[in-house]
């Protein structure tokens, strides 16, 4: 039985988020979901409760998803060797149609109906429907070759935004398309991009650590706050994995996206603590 503390405390949580609903409202905000952070069914059920709840006081989202560890499982099981270059995953001509079968087969529509399942009128789409991501080839950072990677030269922030105004949740898989082949690009770089394109309030990357480290594997370095040219001169130091994150956060914020945040998606309610509370979690990054 609920005493009257108890419905105290919960009537001041809902106070504390008041102001938070005001501000954001009618506000987009672009999510990066990590392959990690939905493995765990469970886990993977509060981050879609957690996003239908903002969008019922509304929230304008647009979800972009990886699957970095899904893609190294599939590839794997077919004889493929899981390399990186410089964060890149390297992806031979014969591995895109396994990273396309898991990014946008598997793991796009399985988030759709988790979502839908919370209440979110959720559309699944990938780079290549309307060239939602038109990209072009690219190399590695010494100019080596990588396969069908891709960076982004252009996003289609109109069918986006014409989704979000008619109420839906673009849920957005990480492949891009050259006019004629379809390419792997790295999710973090996309959510960048569409932050952009859609002129989002804020662009949050849920990942597998608790923020950005100044050192990586010192926990008390862990960095809470800092600006966009602090994060530029930290980024030659940043880890592998950490770097396309920087890169990506950098571009939103150089082109008008108002926060970044990166979060600990292995923490229950990461986005509403850091969206409605006055308690701030990770690191947020401010122009």
């Amino acid at each position: 039985m609920t005493t009257q503390a108890q419905a105290e405390d919960k009537a001041r949580v809902l106070i504390e988020a008041l102001p938070y609903i005001r501000t954001y409202r009618g506000q987009t905000v672009v999510v990066k979901i990590g392959g990690a952070a939905l493995e765990d069914p469970e886990h993977a059920s509060i981050v879609a409760d957690d996003l239908a709840l903002m969008s019922l006081v509304g929230i304008r989202i647009v979800i972009v998803h990886g699957g970095g560890p899904q893609v190294s499982v599939a590839m794997k099981q077919a004889g493929f060797e899981a390399r990186f270059v410089g964060g890149l995953r390297i992806t031979e001509p014969e591995a895109m149609s396994i990273v396309r079968g898991v990014l946008v087969g598997t793991i796009n529509p399985d988030l759709v109906a988790r979502l839908s399942s919370s209440g979110l009128r959720a559309v699944g789409l990938s780079g290549i429907d309307d060239s939602i991501l038109a990209a072009t080839k690219t190399v590695g950072p010494q100019g080596e070759d990588i396969g069908w990677v891709g960076q982004i030269e252009s996003v289609n922030g109109e069918l986006l935004a014409t989704l979000l105004d008619g109420g839906y949740t673009p849920v957005l898989a990480s492949v891009g398309y050259d006019g004629e082949h379809p390419l792997n690009i790295n999710a973090d770089e996309v959510a960048g991009a569409v932050a952009a394109s859609v002129n989002a309030t804020k662009l949050v990357y849920l990942t597998n650590v608790e923020g950005l480290y100044k050192d990586f594997g010192d926990k008390g370095s862990l960095v809470s706050e800092l600006k966009a040219n602090e994060l530029d001169r930290m980024l030659p130091s940043l880890s592998e994995g950490m770097q396309p994150k920087a890169r990506s956060a950098l571009v939103a914020l150089h082109t008008g996206v108002g926060k970044v945040h990166i979060l600990d998606g292995r923490i229950p309610h990461a986005l509403l603590l850091e969206v409605f509370t006055d308690r701030g979690i990770g690191t947020q990054v401010l122009p």
